[in-house]
């Protein structure tokens, strides 16, 4: 059983047809698909592209993944404040490995990477 049948989509086409019409997990699992290259061959920027779909919609897999092909420059150009960016909202839903993640950036980013973090934070601190 893979995991498009685990998920309860059953086919390809029912999974696409439900990420399209905005479902989250269905988005999440879509971005799995093409990151894994199941059922698929591999794309990452549709893998982006599905995870940063249900990412807006709060997902916190989705919100990880994603910050880590930015922090790994994984089929993404390497962005390590935006990969901060990413996991600071899967660290608000107490996700662990965000918040590694998170301080794993504070202690590798250069200075102006650093700059960079400090004015997303202080633009999300209402």
């Amino acid at each position: 059983m893979d995991i498009i049948e685990l998920a309860g989509y059953g086919q390809l086409k029912k999974l696409r047809e439900a990420a399209q019409n905005g479902d989250r997990a269905a988005q999440y699992n879509l971005g799995v698909v093409y990151f894994e290259g199941k059922e698929v061959d591999q794309d990452y920027l549709e893998a982006a592209k599905w995870y940063g779909a249900a990412a807006d919609q709060g997902d916190v897999q989705a919100q990880f993944n994603l910050g880590l092909m930015f922090y790994r420059g994984v089929g993404l150009p390497k962005n390590l404040a935006y990969a901060y960016e990413l996991f600071s909202l899967a660290a608000a839903q107490n996700d662990e490995r965000a918040k590694q993640g998170m301080a794993a950036i504070l202690t590798e980013a250069p200075a102006e990477v650093l700059a960079d973090i400090r004015k997303l934070a202080g633009n999300t601190q209402h």
